[in-house]
């Protein structure tokens, strides 16, 4: 198990109103995101920690389920302009408690809360599992305004249902919110990813939702250039509508830059149809669903990925896994249907088909993939006239169709409108293999040539190198980390430091004059253990000496080991055991001898 993971379980709501929620959810979440932003450390997605809301597992339970080795348990109690919050972190492997600690605080302090807590349980965590870079700040203040930030965490909640009601909600208060704070960058953001949602569901056109989005997303960059979902939009936006391949990457590297975790809609588009880099898209699917690990859309976008690069029995695998979550997902379902039919098991593919047009009464494009399946076993009768007797939203859908079966003629027909309609599966003519077939064709190429494709590679660097250049950045030339070695030895031989039972590893970097990461760095790196291990070897140090002194055989040996400044009965018995090999009481007993 990853030792630098976490997952922050939804807070409970204690306020008298259980209307205010919303506000305990939006906490947790504004929490995850702030984490998020450590390199190194593997956050659990929302969707996968939710899962347990209103449940009360053992933690045990739950780090097993999520592969984590720490989870945040919390409440909150929302009084008017007043909240309290109580916040656990807790070990997955045997239940104990970290830290823990209570903020009474003012909505106008909200933010430097969250940043308060976040960085508390990032260094508790570096302090217990090892070395990570933390940034001195991972939270920045939204708005000034208490309650444009409520709208904003009202409007958010519905948001992330993401069903037509929901969506409609959230875009009236985000828009209340920035008539509350005209500087509200994220509302703005947030407004322009709610009017791709409108067009997703037919509510606006797509070159309405494109544009409003577009518009908003400027909105937000106009204040703050950095705001890392309005460079998300304008990604979405270069890459579905403008067909500026290079303003896409840009705009998606922008917000990878600003903290967005991988975006897996974008990458597989980008990386796949654009880039042609199935290997990154692949890798980055799969630590999608490590963060994700119960969220079923990321085991089918695994499988989506393996699909579109044509790795059909990995693909095959993946909806499989992705149907022991859910048996009866019928996306899932289909997709496993054209694979098998790919992998030429006409037999069960058309039984999988089967049952997903039972799930969807026939709607969406099941019915599309059945005929696909058909056209693979050679079994084309019928299929050209239900063709022509169908309507499809998306062009391309039946203009793939057209291509399978090689008739360039009608597949280029429908690929015209969808050049004329903005399709977003336009994107894809560059590289897919759905496309082989008539890439000769001369009305392709005419169509090809309007896309604007370009054969340069603009890759972003895969998480793990990110990681691995960041991990470099608190490294010490060998002179100074002597240097710092000696002053940190001279620090810890003094017992009043050690035994200080608020020692931190910020507290200590700043008593020898260091940045907590170089700090961090040179304990773990040169010494060869955890901040934890560090300190309590040094307690051990000053614990044997008093256990072996005949002055102090009137004290108990738990009460020598709080004077020697562990906080624990636990702690200190499973460090000595895991130190000497021998519980306290043997071992005293043989030194005193």
């Amino acid at each position: 198990m990853n030792q630098h993971s976490i997952a922050v379980l939804p807070f409970d709501n204690l306020s008298s109103d259980p209307e205010n929620e919303y506000f305990s959810d939006g906490m947790a979440e504004e929490i995850i995101n702030a984490l998020s932003k450590i390199q190194r450390l593997k956050v659990i997605a929302r969707t996968s920690s939710f899962a347990f809301k209103g449940q009360k597992l053992d933690v045990r339970i739950i780090g097993n389920k999520l592969g984590v080795s720490s989870v945040i348990e919390g409440s909150i109690r929302k009084a008017g302009n007043r909240v309290r919050i109580a916040v656990q972190l807790i070990r997955t492997d045997n239940g104990f408690h970290i830290w823990s600690e209570t903020f009474d605080r003012t909505l106008q302090d909200i933010f430097e809360l969250q940043d308060e807590i976040s960085l508390l349980v990032a260094d508790r965590i570096r302090e217990n599992f090892g070395h990570m870079e933390i940034e001195d700040s991972l939270v920045s203040t939204k708005t000034n305004n208490p309650e444009a930030y409520d709208l904003f965490l009202k409007a958010s909640h519905h948001f992330k249902r993401k069903d037509l009601a929901d969506v409609k909600e959230a875009l009236v208060l985000y828009t209340k919110a920035t008539e509350l704070d005209p500087g509200f960058t994220e509302a703005f953001a947030y407004i322009g990813e709610t009017y791709l949602h409108h067009a997703g569901f037919n509510l606006i056109s797509a070159k309405e939702g494109f544009q409003k989005s577009r518009e908003f997303a400027q909105k937000a960059l106009a204040i703050n250039p950095k705001d890392m979902r309005a460079h998300k939009v304008m990604a979405y936006v270069h890459l579905f509508h403008d067909w500026n391949w290079e303003a896409a990457i840009a705009s998606y590297n922008q917000a990878v830059a600003a903290g967005l975790n991988n975006e897996i809609d974008f990458i597989t588009n980008y990386y796949i149809f654009i880039q042609k880099d199935y290997d990154l898209a692949i890798a980055i699917a799969k630590e999608n669903q490590s963060r994700d690990p119960l969220h079923i859309i990321s085991y089918w976008w695994l499988g989506l990925c393996y699909y579109l690069s044509g790795r059909f029995e990995d693909a095959l695998f993946a909806f499989e896994e992705c149907l022991c979550v859910k048996p009866n997902f019928s996306e899932a379902l289909r997709w496993k249907g054209l694979v098998l039919g790919y992998l030429g098991r006409f037999d069960e593919a058309f039984q999988t088909l089967d049952r997903a047009v039972e799930l969807t009464n026939g709607e969406g494009l099941v019915k599309l993939d059945l005929m696909t399946v058909k056209v693979l076993s050679g079994d084309t009768e019928g299929v050209l006239e239900e063709l022509e007797n169908s309507h499809y939203i998306d062009p391309c859908d039946p203009a793939a169709l057209y291509s399978l079966m090689n008739r360039p003629n009608e597949a280029v027909h429908f690929l015209q409108k969808g050049l004329e309609e903005k399709s977003s599966m336009m994107v894809s003519l560059k590289y897919w293999w759905v496309w082989d077939n008539i890439r000769e064709h001369e009305g392709f190429q005419e169509i090809y040539e309007q896309m604007n494709f370009q054969d340069h590679k603009a890759h972003r660097h895969h998480p793990s190198n990110q990681q691995l250049i960041i991990a470099q950045s608190s490294q010490l030339a060998e002179e100074d980390s002597e240097q710092f070695l000696q002053i940190l030895r001279e620090k810890m031989a003094l017992e009043g430091v050690v035994t200080d039972t608020n020692l931190t590893l910020r507290s200590l970097a700043e008593q020898i004059d260091l940045h907590p990461n170089k700090l961090s760095w040179l304990i773990n790196m040169k010494l060869g253990q955890n901040f934890n291990d560090y300190i309590n070897s040094h307690r051990l140090g000053i614990f044997q000496r008093k256990a072996t002194d005949k002055a102090n055989s009137h004290i108990t040996l738990l009460g020598l080991a709080y004077e020697s400044g562990f906080t624990s009965k636990s702690v200190f018995n499973d460090f000595f055991k895991k130190s000497t090999g021998l519980t306290p009481k043997a071992w005293v007993k043989s030194h005193r001898n």
